[in-house]
């Protein structure tokens, strides 16, 4: 009886199997498993579609991972219970298909992107220059962004002028990057919507100081982008990353169009699949000029060139066609790179303005260029169709998550309030993320170890430095001089908000009344934090220099007052003489412990370079004697003529040639 009771209790269904799948919790294992592989394997074919180059891209190995799992899972138990009495055909031979489609795709997939080249280093004298400023503004007021009005000003501090011009001013002069007549492209980010695109009120603040060249804006700026594989919606989603979120490129670019400048934007997603030859081959069709593959980056360099919507003819390589006379002018087409920062946790853990070059190749044609980042391909054709004019990255808003990137809808952006420019794209990038995006993940809640891919920038084998020091030596390698060595990288900092008292976006009659209360005129100062919004310089007094800096940044409709008249030892514009010799700002400045102060001589003669104290008393000669017409560089360690060294304070350095006489101020802190 006992035995036939056991027999009874035992015996179960026919289809039933053993063990671990046994009852309800068993088959929903089973059926689970297989349908996420059926799932992974749906959506890899989805997104890949007629192109097998798609199957490289990460997120289509991470379908192949997932499929390979979920389908070997019900493998790897039925062979737990093999010894068990199980009949399970059905789910042997669907789980045996998946698991050799997936096991095949793995094999056929493109390997990881390998660098192959010589790992290089910038020369020992080479030196970054990266402006900085935090605190911007929140509102914009117009057409005007005082944060970036703000930057402008730091760059012609340290020596980067804006505007090519022969009237120098803060952000003027001969040596400027943005003639009257240039062809201005301005790369933003619109692949993504809500956050994870570039600010449009810093788009627009960018296009108004661009059409408002001291010399009268006769150019045009077009407003380009690839969005790989989203559309663009011609520049007009409902979802933007601005203060009015509903500001997008498109709106811009039509706002000044009303105002009767040459502005437009082109999408380069709409020309990505057409492959063309350049101008000068006789090829007048719009498209991708795709070169041949190369296992120095693993893919093939692309770039575009287009017929813009005021018929000019553009080639990113070659500059603008004359069909006329058969040549490009190379000159006149600028290029200023606008990435927003952001962890890319998807693939390369941070992304700002080097990574921003996929937004200018094409993925297709077999090019390879998204698993060639990692080979450094962005480095390459940076070096290939010339570094950008001019780096701006994007941190009013950033994406400081590190588990998330480089979508960034609204609830997922962290507010900073801070830009960064640079024309090394490689030192931008490294001391951005270090200082802006690293600062952010740590604010809010994270701590490292970050997770992979990595965007640790002092951790030479995470996913960002491995893109970013590739990138770094196929430039090097090109004869350009980038570098990824923190100790070579010079800092001029600034407040985005100088000028912007009362905290509302603009510079108007209100802010005036309380600088003009703050001015100490010359050889005035110190004054209090109460003044820090006038004090531009951050040389502890409030001076013409930075009442210059203050009509920089005005915003009203009408001229900003004038100051009364003053003479400083440091006067911003005296640094160019007719006879075309010139004397540029010190770099650092503040000062570190040593100062480069470099001039250019335009007649052989007697030259002496000076430095002064506040009181015009003489602390020290660099240059007395006679020179030939060349650039020169001295080199400042601090220090008088006696060897002692001087104080805080501020100083001046002038500068005697013949038919010249400039001076300039330097800051000690």
């Amino acid at each position: 009886m006992k035995s036939h009771e056991h027999s009874h209790h035992d015996e179960r269904p026919p289809h039933e199997p053993d063990g671990p799948f046994r009852g309800f919790l068993g088959r929903w294992f089973l059926a689970n498993s297989l349908l996420s592989g059926a799932l992974a394997l749906l959506w890899l074919i989805f997104r890949s579609g007629p192109k097998p180059s798609r199957l490289a891209y990460p997120c289509q190995r991470a379908a192949v991972s997932t499929a390979t799992l979920a389908f070997g899972a019900p493998l790897v138990a039925l062979v737990m219970v093999a010894q068990r009495r199980v009949r399970p055909a059905a789910v042997v031979a669907a789980a045996m298909a998946g698991l050799a489609l997936t096991v095949s795709l793995a094999i056929y997939l493109p390997q990881a992107a390998v660098y192959r080249g010589p790992v290089l280093a910038a020369p020992l004298s080479y030196r970054a220059q990266i402006y900085h400023v935090t605190g911007c503004p929140q509102d914009p007021a117009g057409d005007h962004f005082v944060g970036l009005s703000n930057l402008l000003g730091v760059m012609g501090r340290g020596g980067l002028k804006f505007y090519k011009s022969t009237a120098v001013s803060p952000v003027a002069g001969p040596g400027g990057i943005v003639a009257a007549n240039d062809v201005v492209i301005i790369k933003i980010n619109y692949q993504w919507d809500q956050r994870g695109g570039t600010n449009t009120d810093l788009l627009r603040g960018l296009i108004h100081a661009i059409v408002h060249h001291p010399d009268g804006f006769t150019g045009e700026v077009i407003v380009c982008e690839n969005a790989q594989f989203s559309p663009v919606y011609a520049f007009d989603r409902p979802l933007n990353n601005a203060q009015d979120s509903g500001q997008s490129p498109h709106d811009v670019v039509v706002a000044f169009q009303g105002q009767g400048y040459n502005v437009s934007h082109f999408d380069w997603t709409s020309i990505r699949g057409v492959q063309v030859s350049e101008y000068s081959a006789g090829d007048t069709n719009d498209g991708y000029v795709v070169a041949a593959y190369d296992d120095r980056w693993q893919g093939k360099l692309s770039y575009p060139k287009f017929r813009s919507a005021a018929g000019t003819c553009v080639s990113l390589k070659a500059g603008i066609w004359n069909a006329g006379s058969g040549t490009y002018d190379r000159a006149r087409l600028k290029f200023i790179n606008v990435p927003v920062l952001k962890s890319h946790h998807s693939t390369y853990g941070a992304t700002a303005s080097v990574k921003h070059y996929m937004g200018v190749v094409t993925s297709q044609f077999s090019t390879n260029a998204h698993s060639a980042i990692a080979a450094g391909i962005m480095g390459a054709l940076m070096a290939e169709i010339q570094m950008a004019d001019l780096n701006i990255v994007d941190a009013i808003w950033i994406n400081a998550n590190p588990n998330t990137g480089p979508s960034t809808p609204y609830a997922g952006a962290t507010r900073r309030d801070e830009l960064v420019a640079s024309l090394d794209p490689i030192a931008l990038d490294l001391w951005s993320v270090k200082n802006i995006l690293i600062p952010g993940f740590i604010s809010n809640g994270y701590s490292p170890p970050w997770p992979m891919p990595s965007a640790d920038p002092d951790l030479p084998t995470s996913a960002f430095r491995t893109y970013l020091d590739n990138s770094m030596n196929q430039l090097l390698a090109a004869g350009h001089e980038v570098t990824n060595n923190f100790s070579q990288i010079d800092v001029l900092n600034g407040s985005g908000a100088a000028g912007d008292f009362n905290h509302d976006g603009a510079v108007d009659t209100a802010d005036y009344d309380r600088f003009a209360a703050c001015y100490t005129g010359p050889g005035g100062g110190p004054v209090g934090p109460e003044c820090a919004a006038a004090d531009f310089d951050t040389d502890g007094d409030v001076d013409c220099d930075d009442g210059r800096m203050f009509s920089l940044v005005w915003t009203g409709s009408t001229p900003a007052p004038t100051l009364p008249a003053c003479t400083t030892i440091g006067v911003p514009d005296a640094g160019v003489g007719r006879s075309g010799t010139r004397l540029a700002r010190a770099i650092p400045n503040p000062m570190g412990p040593t100062t480069d102060i470099a001039y250019s001589i335009a007649a052989a003669g007697p030259v002496r370079l000076s430095v002064f104290d506040v009181s015009g008393r003489l602390v020290r000669i660099l240059v007395d004697r006679n020179q030939d017409a060349g650039q020169y560089s001295v080199r400042w360690d601090g220090r008088s003529d006696r060897g002692e060294a001087v104080g805080r304070g501020v100083y001046a350095y002038r500068l005697t040639a013949p038919g010249f006489t400039g001076s300039e101020k330097i800051v000690i802190p």
